[in-house]
């Protein structure tokens, strides 16, 4: 049954709010005309409004692009252009929002084609301007076809207040969302490969036909190098970031980006903040990482980067440091002992200017080794310096981005006996940042992860801590993993029980706890959807496959 929700009852505006309200209606409107666009939605907190205000208007082809649905079975690296370009498109219309789009093996967000646009359904303004975007998306056009303007941006559903739009099956229309997350917090929006790309007839002028069926090739660049974007990872960011100064984690977050747009600004290149042709070519140049083989137009390079050289023993004459032993080197120095000095801090750009960020580096260094804090490097300092080179046992590598969590294992599995507060670092702060969505992936637990860590807290009706512990990890793998109990359990035509019940919840066909034609039906169908072999058994993953459609 279809109910209307009134519109909220509006609080009495403050000059101030009456101040804001105009400057977003003079970005909201951006010249274009108001579109009456009766609409009738159901499900709690929808509110009715007579009017929506469309994002810029721009001449678009008759024919609209190509739709269905494409699920998600990889595990890529960065976020893909076409979530960003509609997030900074929403931005420019409605002002600056928080947006989060790639998440490592988290569905869509796992491949970078799906994006989360902060906004709050409590408040009034939020419920209003969330329902505007989403019902102009899903709205029917001129011609009565529904989710027009969502197909021409190639958006595959919009999950926002405890509701789900389908564009691949518009005639359900807006339905209730009962996983996880009530998404009051912010809006989804799931993207077709073609969306993902900026391939759709929005952004390219032209409507989609045939549509793409995965993610398109690695871009490589003329130098023979990925070109490589914030949120990518791997042995190649790894790489760059030595020769930016940047922790070599292999995550190209936040860090990174600002590093490498210091180190592009020191070369003299245009500063894009992406390992781009230029700048790989820049190192190249420079020996500072490996010429490859290939244009551009082929396929993985052959050549492999440099293996990193065992360090020294402490104190030995072949140490790179002992030739500048006797130097001493203070603020606005200069040259090859600086970039030396800069590399063996490490944090730093190793641009060879001693400026005022080596100078704190400096200082930092020396506090922590009981050297004079003069922020002047002197015999003494390399002489700590040379001694710290002695030999370590290396860090195990961070698995690819590409590798899922072992089979039977969950993204939290190994950080669920750690706790995490405000100033925390490392990977497990990784784990929680993709875990809460929204942020940026960077490793450092800061003032917004801590926020964000508070609201999810109160949506699984946890205390509002701020702090990650053993409760609030456990209620992270109940919500990602509802199934995660049933997973060492194998079902099959003829078995009964609970598990049976929790399976068939799952499909959302009726439960009566009996494996029959009907189950093995529904799990025949949830195993083609996943493109695992059809056999009606249902083990770890099917069990899977089944979670993953279920909290979609």
């Amino acid at each position: 049954m279809s109910v209307a929700f009134p519109e909220p009852e509006p609080p009495q505006p403050t000059p101030a709010s009456l101040r804001a309200r105009s400057r977003r209606r003079s970005r909201n409107v951006l010249g274009a005309s108001v579109a009456a666009l009766p609409l009738t939605l159901t499900g709690t907190g929808v509110a009715q409004a007579a009017t929506v205000v469309p994002l810029p208007s721009r001449p678009l082809p008759s024919t609209l692009d190509a739709m269905t649905y494409q699920g998600s079975s990889r595990c890529l690296t960065e976020a893909l252009p076409g979530p960003v370009a509609f997030a900074k498109l929403l931005n420019a219309t409605y002002g600056s929002h928080v947006y989060g789009v790639w998440r490592k093996c988290d569905l869509e967000h796992g491949e970078g084609r799906a994006m989360d646009w902060m906004l709050n359904a409590a408040d009034p303004e939020g419920l209003e301007l969330g329902n505007r975007i989403t019902r102009w998306l899903s709205a029917p056009d001129a011609q009565g076809r529904p989710g027009a303007m969502a197909r021409r941006f190639g958006i595959m559903y919009i999950i926002w207040n405890r509701q789900m739009w389908r564009a691949y099956d518009p005639g359900r229309g807006w339905t209730a969302y009962t996983g996880w997350s009530p998404h009051t917090d912010h809006i989804h929006f799931s993207f077709t490969w073609d969306g993902a790309y900026s391939r759709t007839s929005w952004w390219t002028g032209v409507a989609v036909t045939t549509p793409l069926a995965g993610p398109l090739a690695p871009v490589l660049t003329a130098s023979g190098y990925p070109l490589l974007r914030r949120g990518a990872n791997g042995p190649d960011v790894a790489l760059g970031q030595r020769v930016v100064g940047a922790s070599p984690d292999g995550d190209f977050g936040p860090l990174t980006a600002a590093a490498l747009a210091s180190w592009q600004r020191s070369q003299g290149l245009p500063v894009t903040s992406e390992f781009d042709n230029a700048t790989w070519t820049r190192m190249v140049a420079l020996r500072l990482v490996p010429a490859r083989v290939g244009s551009g137009s082929g396929g993985t390079p052959t050549t492999k980067p440099p293996t990193t050289p065992t360090p020294p023993t402490a104190g030995s004459s072949t140490s790179p440091l002992t030739k500048y032993a006797g130097l001493t080197l203070r603020l606005w120095s200069r040259g090859e002992a600086v970039v030396a000095l800069q590399k063996a801090l490490g944090g730093l750009v190793a641009d060879g200017s001693f400026g005022p960020l080596t100078q704190a580096r400096v200082k930092d260094y020396q506090g922590k080794n009981r050297l004079p804090v003069t922020g002047e490097v002197t015999p003494a300092m390399w002489k700590v310096l040379i001694a710290a080179a002695k030999p370590t046992t290396p860090p195990k590598p961070p698995a690819p981005a590409t590798q899922p969590p072992a089979a039977g294992t969950t993204l939290y599995t190994a950080v669920k006996s750690t706790t995490l507060a405000l100033g925390a670092k490392g990977d497990p702060v990784k784990v929680l940042q993709r875990g809460l969505g929204g942020l940026a992936v960077d490793g450092n637990f800061g003032p917004l992860t801590r926020a964000r860590l508070m609201a999810v807290q109160a949506s699984l009706k946890l205390p509002a801590t701020g702090v990650a512990d053993a409760r609030t990890w456990a209620a992270l793998e109940a919500r990602d993993y509802p199934l995660r109990a049933y997973w060492g359990t194998t079902l099959r035509r003829g078995s009964s029980g609970p598990a049976v019940v929790a399976l068939q919840k799952a499909l959302r066909i009726p439960a009566d706890g009996h494996f029959g034609v009907q189950t093995e039906g529904a799990v025949k169908a949830a195993q083609r959807t996943a493109r695992l072999t059809q056999t009606g058994v249902v083990a770890l993953l099917t069990w899977q496959a089944i979670e993953k459609a279920m909290i979609r």
